[in-house]
């Protein structure tokens, strides 16, 4: 979401006067007309902006790199993540020291219905929609009742009682007797008793509970999940976490009552790589910052942080050559369209040595722009033709050099969802040909759903990096022989 800042008109006098909680602003360019679901945001101090809600993913926060900006001390920097989920929105709480208010209730993931009122730091955010789908439908029973006359009608109530029988134990029972489970486990959470609460929703999620039962036993698993990895964090360290962690997610990791687990995993490798980067453990800290998955809001610091290691990696041993000498290899390897590659050898890496020594250095800039000028035009040009794979190639090559480009790390995610839907489609085909005819078309849906989002969670918690290992295999490996010529480094 763009961004404006507040009128720098007032005084000194006029700012000294107001009260903290007045003085949180909230940055935004927009102007347009609002029309749709939308956050009404209004301060402390009563001042209110209205902003619509376009995006799949809104990132709310003190921090300057935030989607929605609150200048508030008691917002972390990043607090809450609202997305978009099947045509419906959903506010997650991403905040480890401060809590997120929903009606007054503290929360840690629930979907949004119009009138709803979140409450960060000192700032209440309204959910408006005029869409039917965002209305909260009351539940209601219509009971239909049929007389009956002579024979016939005893009869009726003679079956009418073996009926309602069967159906009282079996509907109305059964999902009583759930309810009350989950009431209690409820109260196990409450008490701290997380492995009585967990072996409790281990065995209702063994029985064929409804979807709505489903959801609320899964969000309570995580929310158990969360208090254990907590406890084991703050006692034992981040990798015995991390580990609980895996384990779990390798398990109940599909759903999206996860993905506040999924978050936490993220941010305990950033903090785990940061601990590492410092000891100078480089490898062990790189291996960390891959891992983090591309759509975490922790990816960009990340991203940053192996191209800052990279960096220096290369730079070393270079102190005891002079600027004309370093001017003059650079150049060669530019001719040589060795922009990014080999390590230690490359033209970028040389005339960032370069402006080490003369940070205003008129032909190493030049030259630098030379490089993200070709690895965007490329990039552009794949892009339209739809050759997502060489779009994405030249796109994370520009990104390398230039981390701070909005533009060109959104064609990078539109690029990875188009190659993730082709891969999907890819599996799907294959479960379809290789499936038993005996099978019905819904358990070949089934089994390919399972066997998709198994191979998913597999490919995420691997070790050596998910969708941003390419950063280390470009970075840190020497290029292969036989590979295409087409792509300079």
């Amino acid at each position: 979401m763009t961004v404006i800042n507040r009128e720098e008109k007032n005084t000194a006098k006029t700012r000294a006067d107001v009260p903290l909680e007045a003085k949180t602003i909230v940055l935004n360019r927009t102007e347009e007309k609002i029309i749709g679901p939308r956050l009404v945001c209004t301060t402390a101090s009563g001042e209110s902006k209205i902003y619509p809600l376009k995006q799949s993913k809104l990132v709310i926060g003190r921090s300057v790199e935030a989607d929605l900006n609150l200048l508030d001390p008691l917002v972390s920097r990043k607090h809450c993540v609202i997305e978009q989920r099947e045509q419906t929105f959903v506010v997650r709480n991403v905040s480890t020291t401060n809590p997120l208010l929903l009606n007054d209730k503290p929360i840690a993931e629930k979907r949004l219905y119009t009138g709803d009122q979140l409450r960060i730091g000192s700032t209440t955010l309204a959910f408006i929609s005029d869409r039917p789908e965002d209305v909260k439908k009351l539940d209601t029973q219509m009971l239909q009742r049929q007389k009956k006359s002579g024979l016939g009608f005893w009869i009726a109530v003679f079956l009418l009682l073996i009926f309602t029988a069967y159906y009282g134990y079996f509907q109305a029972y059964t999902p009583l007797k759930v309810k009350w489970a989950l009431k209690s486990v409820s109260r196990q959470i409450k008490a701290e008793k997380y492995l009585s609460a967990q072996n409790t929703l281990k065995h209702l999620l063994d029985l064929d509970l409804p979807v709505e039962q489903t959801h609320l036993a899964m969000q309570l698993f995580a929310e158990t999940a969360l208090a254990i990895t907590e406890n084991k964090a703050s006692k034992e360290g981040l990798e015995p976490a991390m580990e609980y962690l895996k384990e779990y997610l390798a398990e109940y990791g599909a759903g999206r009552e996860a993905d506040i687990l999924w978050d936490r995993l993220d941010y305990f490798r950033l903090t785990l790589a940061q601990k590492l980067e410092a000891d100078k453990e480089f490898q062990p800290a790189l291996r960390e910052y891959a891992a983090i998955k591309e759509d975490s809001i922790y990816f960009e610091e990340a991203h940053k942080a192996i191209r800052r290691i990279w960096l220096a990696h290369q730079q070393q041993g270079r102190s005891d050559q002079t600027l004309g000498q370093i001017l003059k290899e650079a150049d060669a390897h530019f001719k040589s369209k060795q922009y990014l590659k080999p390590v230690n050898q490359n033209a970028y890496v040389l005339y960032q040595a370069v402006l080490s020594l003369e940070p205003e250095h008129k032909l190493a800039l030049e030259r630098i722009d030379q490089m993200k000028a070709f690895y965007r035009e490329n990039g552009e040009k794949y892009f339209d033709k739809k050759k997502w794979a060489k779009a994405l190639s030249y796109f994370e090559r520009y990104y390398l050099i230039d981390t701070d480009a909005k533009e060109i790390n959104n064609k990078m995610k539109i690029c990875r969802e188009k190659l993730a839907l082709t891969r999907a489609k890819s599996l799907e085909n294959k479960y379809t040909k290789t499936s038993l005819k005996k099978k019905s078309q819904g358990d070949n849906q089934r089994l390919q759903t399972q066997a998709e989002k198994k191979e998913e969670i597999k490919r995420l918690l691997e070790e050596s990096g998910t969708e941003s290992s390419w950063i280390l295999e470009y970075l840190f490996e020497e290029q292969k022989d036989g590979e295409d010529s087409d792509k300079p480094w």
